[in-house]
This record gives structure tokens, sequence and C-alpha cells, in this order.
């Protein structure tokens, strides 16, 4: 977790430099002192950059700096608030998916001072799906749906949750799993990594495992337009979300590849290369190629490349994307939940 700190007075500095060296156990920490003016750049050159920004002095200072830079809940970062003395610490922005209330809690820990924490969920004792959600990996594709999950489990009501995968452990009160009939209507929250854009309109909270790994081979120099239509053409008919994605991965020899780094990039993905001998390890049943084999030694590259980064199992085999210059295979790894954080 990056961490960046400012403080105003001395008093304030003596407080940073405290939490610098306490955070930095566990975190990447850096700490300033405020000059003359300052205060906007430092909050825009580190708001969209960091996971956390620790404000020592006055709520309204921060709450000024960083009005013009709030996007929404699931991209913005935690902000914190702690006072001049160390007598509070207060979350005010990203409290449960940026995580401000832990990393509130954790200030007050090492300063030994009130938090200050006003969350509905979280002072009433009540499940937080959205902590839970980031918790287990889940990514939230509509988070406008947070409050009204939150809403019904605050007036004591039932929530149902429909899941594609087990989740393990016991039910947080209120809370029901797969319950229902088998279609989609009804259900407050829905776990999958299927493309249910339909769902949306209904207000049910949708949220998005991370669980599928492509694996892709290409011409040399192929365009980033020919990866993208390739990769969501794939997607789109197989009805898979774009946020199901966990990484890239292909043959060491396209490491460089543009097209794949740029897709990469947009999409925030991590991609990943093997040599033909770790490819060729691989035991199973394969879409051979004797021309790819001749070329990169390697008979196919994108479903040993998804199977051997997911450590899954396939769920689309070489699909040569209509002559792109292009191919791309699936593999799934089913996701560990529990119902614990």
């Amino acid at each position: 977790m990056k961490v960046s700190i400012i403080a105003f007075t001395d008093n304030g500095m003596e407080i940073a430099y405290k939490l610098s060296n306490s955070l930095s156990e566990s975190n990447d920490v850096d700490f300033t002192r405020c000059g003359k003016g300052a205060l906007s750049t430092w909050t825009e050159e580190h708001f969209s950059t960091n996971d956390a920004l620790i404000f020592i002095g006055a709520i309204g200072i921060a709450l000024r700096a960083i009005a013009p830079y709030i996007k929404t809940k699931t991209k913005d970062p935690a902000v914190v608030v702690v006072d001049e003395l160390g007598q509070f610490s207060i979350p005010i922005l990203s409290g449960h998916i940026g995580g401000a209330n832990e990393l509130a809690l954790q200030i007050a820990e090492d300063l030994g001072s009130i938090p200050v924490i006003t969350t509905a969920t979280d002072i009433n004792n009540v499940f937080a799906v959205d902590t839970w959600a980031k918790s287990q990996g889940l990514n939230i594709l509509n988070p406008e749906c947070i409050k009204l999950v939150s809403s019904k489990l605050l007036k004591g009501e039932s929530v149902h949750v429909k899941s594609d995968y087990p989740i393990q452990g016991n039910l947080p009160k209120n809370v029901y799993l797969n319950d229902l009939e088998d279609s989609n209507a009804g259900y407050d929250v829905i776990i999958t990594h299927k493309d249910l854009e339909n769902e949306r309109k209904n207000d049910t909270l949708l949220l998005v495992p991370q669980i599928i790994t492509v694996g892709i081979g290409c011409r040399k120099d192929i365009s980033f337009e020919a990866i993208e239509s390739s990769i969501l053409n794939i997607l789109e008919s197989e009805n898979y979300h774009i946020l199901a994605i966990n990484a890239l991965a292909s043959i060491d020899k396209k490491a460089n590849e543009k097209g794949i780094l740029e897709f990469a990039k947009k999409y925030d993905l991590p991609f990943n290369t093997y040599s033909a001998e770790e490819l060729n390890s691989l035991e199973g049943e394969f879409t051979k190629s004797e021309f790819v084999k001749s070329v990169v030694e390697v008979d196919n590259v994108c479903e040993r490349s998804a199977i051997m980064e997911s450590n899954g199992k396939l769920i689309r085999r070489k699909d040569t994307c209509d002559g792109a210059g292009v191919t791309v295979a699936l593999a799934i790894n089913d996701p560990n939940i529990s119902w614990g954080k």
C-alpha cells in the first residue's frame, strides 16, 4: 500500500514521523511538510497515484484539497485526517473499498488516538458488502447499488445473494445464499464472471471475480487495435465480463510486443511470459500447430500460456480470431471465497 502523509506544523511533523515509522513496516510511506501554496499541487500529484493519503491537520483543509479530484468510490484513495496532537483519527473518503476505516483504526492503535468511524454498517456492526467484496478480490461493477444492500441490512431485512461459486464459512446475519429460484430475479447481489448487463437495470449489485486468464499469440508487430478487438470479441462471444480477466500470458518472445503491452496497460492487467521450455513442460491435450512449433519451438502458445499462468483449466480453446493475426485462449481458476475477511 502506497501511503503519503502531509503535515502543516511542527507538531504535525512529529505525528507524521511517528506514522511513517509505524506504517512503513507493511507499506510504502513518504511524508512531507506543506510549503506555502503547495497543497493543491501535492494533492493532485498524489491523489491518483497513491492508495492512501493522510492529512495531519484540520478536516476542512483536507476536504477542500481533495474535493476537485474525487471521482468514484471504487477508484478514489483512502483519505484519513489526524489532528496535529494525534488525538483523533478520522477517515473521510473511501472508508470501505479504499480501506480508510481500517487505516484509521491502525493509526489510532499506533498513536493511542480515538478512531472516529461514521459509516453506518460499521457502527451498527452490520455486514458491509463493499468491504467484504474488496477482501475477497471481487470487482464491484455497479457501486451505486451498494447502498441498496446496506440499507436493507441496516433495517434488518433479508439480502439474497446468488453466487456461481461456493462460499465458505457462516453466513452473515440476514444474508441468504442461492435460496431463490434459478433465475436471477429477486437477488440483491450476484457473484459471477458472466456479463449480466441486463441485471444492472434491476438494481442488483454485481460482483465479478478476476478468475479468467487470457493466453495470447500473435504475429510480430501486431496492432493494439487487433489485440483489443480479438480479446473483446472472444469475451463477448462467451458472455464473460472484461473485469473477470486477471492476467495476460504468452511466450517470452512476445514480452515486448507493443500491442499486447498497450492492452495490458489500458486494462490494468499484468502480462507474464514463459519460455518455450516452460510451455512445453505442460502435460495435456492442446491444439497443435506444426507451423507455430517451427517458428517458436512450441506447438501452441495461447492455450499453454493460459494454463501456465492460471494453473486452471481451459474454457476456450485456441481461436484464430477470423484471421486477425491473433490467437486467443481462455483459462479459468475458480475463486476461493469465504464470508470471513
